[in-house]
């Protein structure tokens, strides 16, 4: 069994601040550097969608209009916490689970903690994914999504 890979940060920004950009992916993301669309279209996406609703999904639009379902919410309490299956281009029942937890530290402050599992969800990729995700979220939810929250 893997462990789960745990990023926690404190971002300068109050906590339903926090919240609202994590979900404005599309502001954040890196998609020249992580997107289905380099590895199947030959270059970056054209757009991300995300449906910030439990049952929402995120939707990487490719430069050829073929779309990407990175994973859908399956819980969502706004400015406290949501859950989302990942499996980013994979069939829908390969995922594993993203947890983001958002605590308010002060009025200007806020802990947040992702916490990616359930890597048994992914089946025979589950290695290769975990190794994969290791050092991504580093790039993804330390550096870009950090980065967005002081801006």
């Amino acid at each position: 069994m893997l462990e789960p890979i745990v990023k926690t940060i404190t971002v300068p920004c109050a906590q339903d601040k926090a919240f609202e950009i994590f979900l404005d992916m599309p502001s954040w993301w890196p998609l020249e550097k992580r997107s289905m669309s380099l590895m199947r279209a030959g270059g970056p996406a054209k757009s991300l969608t995300v449906d910030a609703r439990e049952g929402g999904k995120i939707v990487e639009t490719a430069l050829d209009d073929a779309e990407w379902h990175w994973g859908t919410f399956v819980q969502f309490d706004p400015h406290a916490f949501l859950q989302m299956t990942f499996h980013m281009g994979l069939p829908e029942d390969k995922t594993g689970l993203v947890d983001v937890r958002f605590t308010p530290i002060s009025a200007t402050e806020t802990q947040v903690e992702l916490t990616h599992h359930n890597w048994e969800g992914y089946e025979d990729m589950a290695e290769m994914m975990y190794q994969g995700y290791g050092g991504s979220w580093d790039l993804l939810f330390v550096e870009h999504f950090g980065a967005a929250c002081g801006e």
